[in-house]
């Protein structure tokens, strides 16, 4: 036990001792305090792990010793510690459970890996648990009915789907969904620039060949939908609009900045993009709101500027600073009122 430190070594620890006061000394198979031994597990119980840490149930098949002593080796693993420190200050564990529609995807996959880390309950579902293209209205809302808030974070690929079926149609129908199931939040990612059809940056995507080929179109169809199926209900929404996607390390709020009117636009890490989203799920600042999200300053080769030309490249009023996401949240301008 030398090596062994830290509140969740001290839960494990306490864990240990109920089971022996629960099974005794000589539980069959791989035992708990094996585990902490450092002992060789059965390939069935690294299969087991593997499992827990990914969030899905644990085979029937592994007697209830065995099972614990999974749950415990579970919660040792690195992968099961506390997040990265850029995104423990940034992603906060609540209350109920969060869907991540698109988990399979490049963004999505970090809401998902950000949530596990902050230990918050999260349904991830890629095209294999739900299929937002062919799925129904109905068979979507069973499926997210009892959780907190669903973000939604499918688009246009060569995995499936084109844009129009996906970012447009899949977007309206994941918020009828969250209105039918009377979830509190839906949190739709989008895109910067989406909202100037006539700009570069938005021509040169929309007409890109292959799936995407129309996709600014959509994705402005998209929210246009999105914010027509919860007008008037009870689900609160935000649409988040990021600025050019970087696979890079995420920045944390303090490099970020939050802009209205898609006006400016800039550079955003994938990662922050996830963390914001996450952040956006539960903060009533961002209840019926369409933001931009872009890192400032000299965080990216390429400086924030506007998405188009003739557009003002100075301060629109509308920009947000702060330490943590809900300082970049406060005051947010609402798109209209619900009432």
């Amino acid at each position: 036990m030398a090596n062994c430190r830290g509140r969740r070594c001290r839960l494990a620890t306490s864990l240990l001792a109920a089971l022996s006061l629960v099974f005794g000394p000589g539980a069959p198979g791989w035992t708990a305090s094996q585990a902490l031994q450092g002992k060789p597990m059965t390939n069935k119980l690294v299969r087991a792990r593997s499992r827990l840490l990914s969030g899905d149930a644990v085979d029937a098949e592994l007697g209830s010793p065995n099972r614990r002593a999974a749950m415990i080796l579970a919660m040792l693993s690195p992968a099961c510690q506390a997040a990265p420190p850029a995104l423990a200050a940034s992603v906060t564990a609540f209350p109920g459970s969060i869907v991540v529609l698109g988990a399979g995807g490049q963004t999505g996959k970090l809401c998902v890996e950000q949530l596990r880390a902050a230990l918050q309950p999260v349904t991830a579902y890629g095209r294999a648990g739900a299929d937002e293209g062919k799925d129904t209205v109905e068979e979507l809302a069973e499926k997210v009915r009892g959780t907190a808030a669903v973000i939604f974070a499918c688009s246009a690929s060569s995995k499936g789907g084109d844009a129009k079926a996906i970012d447009e149609v899949a977007a309206v129908k994941a918020a009828q969904a969250c209105k039918l199931a009377g979830l509190p939040k839906y949190v739709l990612l989008s895109s910067g620039g989406v909202a100037r059809p006539g700009s570069l940056g938005y021509l040169a995507t929309n007409w890109m060949p292959g799936p995407t080929w129309g996709i600014m179109d959509a994705k402005a169809r998209g929210e246009e939908g999105v914010k027509a199926a919860l007008r008037g209900a009870g689900t609160r929404y935000t649409i988040l609009r990021p600025g050019g996607l970087e696979d890079s390390p995420a920045l944390g709020p303090r490099a970020m900045e939050v802009n209205q009117g898609d006006i400016i636009g800039g550079l955003v890490s994938r990662a922050d993009v996830a963390a914001a989203a996450i952040a956006a799920a539960t903060s009533p600042e961002t209840d019926d709101v369409t933001f931009e999200l872009y890192a400032y300053g000299d965080a990216f080769a390429q400086k924030p500027g506007p998405t188009d030309f003739g557009l003002p490249s100075g301060p629109t009023g509308y920009e947000r600073r702060g330490s943590s996401w809900p300082e970049l949240f406060r005051s947010l301008r609402k798109d209209f009122s619900k009432l």
